[in-house]
């Protein structure tokens, strides 16, 4: 009994915590890009609360998922996982109103070889 009691209270707590506390808002924002040579792509920058967190790239028939990581300056996302026949992950790098998308050839994530260069969406011509 006591046991029930006490399993009863905790979750009356957390109940009546989560109602306190507004949900995080989850968003996305589709952004068509083509690339020099006349490449397109396709991502959508997913965010929790305020900032991106995700970018989901659309590209060459394939879906890449990539997180936000740490970058100079610019927003940089990178996945682990490539397209078939590339040696790394992903890489997209935006800064200035361009982007690139690399992929990964060392056994870190210095080492890039660019699949695609100066991406611009449209009203950034």
């Amino acid at each position: 009994m006591f046991r029930s009691l006490v399993v009863a209270s905790a979750l009356s707590l957390l109940t009546a915590a989560s109602a306190a506390t507004p949900p995080v808002q989850v968003t996305y924002r589709v952004y068509h890009y083509t690339c020099d040579a006349g490449k397109k792509i396709s991502v959508s920058y997913v965010s929790y609360g305020q900032e991106p967190m995700f970018a989901v790239l659309d590209w060459n028939g394939a879906r890449y998922g990539l997180a936000q990581a740490i970058s100079g300056s610019g927003a940089r996302y990178a996945g682990l996982y490539g397209p078939v026949g590339a040696r790394g992950g992903l890489q997209w790098w935006e800064h200035q109103g361009k982007a690139d998308l690399s992929t990964f050839t060392g056994n870190s994530t210095v080492t890039t070889k660019t699949l695609l260069t100066g991406c611009k969406t449209p009203t950034q011509r």
